[in-house]
């Protein structure tokens, strides 16, 4: 840890967050403190408060809740400030990286120029400017005039997420707050990031991190605080909370590690990390063999071409059998989301076709019939814009099967309120609005449903990215079983290796928007990532 000053970037004597109508507090008189130089990461479960405490960490709240306490940046308390003279207050000097990077990222402005808009505030002249948003994009992991001239929509969820981040480092901020920085990233990006943020310390830089990647906080973290239901319950040196690192791939975390958490909920943690292998390292796949013959969902030579360089060039064919668990594997930015979209009908291929048990399906899903609409189910990397923002989670679940099988709302409250349980929602949680519920709630409130639709083929986009390791452990367990029902076939984007190798049998690697390999997983998965 490096430091020049003996006050932190920013100090939080003491926090509380509370939502309009919550019985308890989404934050409970939370203290942490980031100095420069220093990696601070908060742990805990999902919905334990830590994208809650990231925003309040810039004096900032989601709308319906109310920040009670003392924020201290670089001396300034920001709740003393009205809240609308905050964001001048930490300009050039706090950024934040927020968990669903799209939401920060202008969809109108060209990447390049939105970047070199942002360096004003640390550089005097253009030139200047311009080589700080080309810094800030090499430093995120993306390169300069391959996406310079392009719109945020035209990169894939790990290129957004490494744009949001050059978006935080072009601003010159000392104080960084990055709320899961390597979701959506494939491992060798995820390293890189991990060393660029630890780079950055080196350089006087404070990190607030928050994440559900141990592996990435071990490497990166000075220190670790865990919450569990919006209060820190432990507090410490990283190896004294998290165990022992290990070097990048690395073996899976020792027995050692398994005590060392000094409370359950770090324990806890810990010990479904080294079950599940969330560090790299997996046992045996546990998929089940598809069933032999002909049906199911198939692709036919799949082309998206663009002006705009939509990374899909193709061809494409590939076919999933009722049953069967094919991964897609690839470096971000490689085409595997855009495949995934013609399939789900919301991107419109330039040639090729999507067929179910040999009939051709509309390539737009507005041109699908009610039955055709129920084929194909896609869970999004990004859950929270997927779901309408005032109405309870408990209704929108239920319209899948209510609309698209024909149940009644009672049947269908039921099997929604089934399927969310073995996925660890309660029904309390569901009768909420998505904003009280965090990205790894939201996340599997989107798999409940996308399964309740009983779908021939089922894509799950990144679907782990958000859990915490107990959760996202659960969700390995329960998702063969909730597949079987409909033999629905499953397509699993993922950078997760080891889910990966829990849910999968055979495998396709994309690389520039072609499939150049598939087969078996072991035979597939890239030297790297294995």
């Amino acid at each position: 840890m490096n430091g020049s000053s003996d006050m932190p970037l920013l100090e939080i004597p003491e926090i509380s967050a509370y939502a309009d109508g919550s019985p308890r507090p989404l934050l409970d008189r939370v203290e942490v403190a980031v100095p420069a130089g220093a990696v601070v990461a908060v742990v805990g479960p999902s919905g334990s408060g830590k994208t809650t405490l990231g925003l309040a960490a810039l004096g900032a709240s989601r709308g319906g809740v109310r920040l009670a306490g003392r924020v201290l940046l670089g001396g300034t308390d920001l709740m003393t400030l009205a809240p609308v003279r905050r964001p001048a207050a930490r300009a050039g000097r706090a950024a934040h990286l927020p968990q669903h990077p799209e939401s920060v990222l202008d969809p109108v402005r060209r990447v390049g120029g939105a970047l070199t808009e942002l360096a004003v505030l640390g550089q005097p002249g253009r030139t200047a400017r311009k080589a700080a948003a080309r810094r800030a994009l090499v430093s995120a992991g993306l390169e300069w005039e391959s996406v310079r001239r392009r719109f945020p929509h035209q990169l894939s969820g790990g290129q957004q997420q490494r744009l949001a981040l050059a978006s935080a480092l072009v601003t010159g901020a000392r104080l960084l707050v990055l709320d899961e920085p390597t979701s959506g990233l494939d491992p060798a990006l995820a390293h890189a990031l991990g060393r660029t943020v630890r780079r950055l310390a080196d350089d006087g830089v404070g990190v607030l991190l928050l994440s559900h990647d141990l592996p990435m906080v071990r490497r990166t973290a000075d220190r670790v605080v865990v919450l569990e239901h919006g209060r820190a319950v432990d507090n410490g040196p990283t190896t004294d909370i998290l165990g022992p690192g290990c070097p990048a791939p690395g073996p899976r975390p020792s027995t050692v590690g398994l005590t060392t958490g000094r409370h359950p909920a770090i324990r806890e943690l810990l010990a479904a990390e080294h079950r599940t292998g969330s560090d790299g390292k997996a046992g045996p796949s546990i998929a089940a063999p598809a069933r032999q013959g002909p049906g199911g969902v198939v692709a036919e030579e799949i082309v998206v071409r663009r002006r705009s360089a939509d990374p899909l060039a193709g061809p494409v064919s590939m076919a999933f059998p009722p049953g069967s668990r094919t991964a897609l594997l690839g470096p971000s930015g490689s085409g595997k989301t855009t495949f995934a979209r013609v399939l789900a009908g919301l991107t419109t291929p330039t040639l090729g076709g999507t067929r179910i048990d040999g009939r051709s399906l509309p390539a737009r899903v507005d041109r699908r019939t009610t039955a055709q609409r129920r084929v194909v189910q896609y869970v999004h990397q990004d859950s929270a814009s997927s779901f309408e923002e005032h109405r309870p989670l408990i209704e929108q679940l239920t319209d899948t099967a209510r609309l698209l099988r024909g149940l009644r709302s009672e049947e269908a409250t039921t099997e929604a309120l089934e399927t969310a349980e073995r996925l660890g929602l309660d029904a309390a949680l569901l009768r909420r609005t998505p904003s009280r519920l965090s990205g790894g709630q939201l996340q599997r409130c989107a798999l409940v449903r996308a399964l309740t639709a009983r779908p021939a083929l089922l894509i799950c986009d990144e679907v782990t990215s958000a859990l915490d390791t107990v959760s996202r452990e659960r969700a390995l367990d329960a998702l063969p079983g909730l597949l079987a029902p409909a033999e629905t076939a499953l397509l699993f984007i993922s950078h997760d290796v080891p889910a990966v190798r829990a849910l999968t049998e055979n495998a396709a690697l994309f690389e520039g928007g072609r499939c150049v390999r598939r087969g078996p997983l072991d035979e597939v998965l890239p030297a790297g990532w294995r």
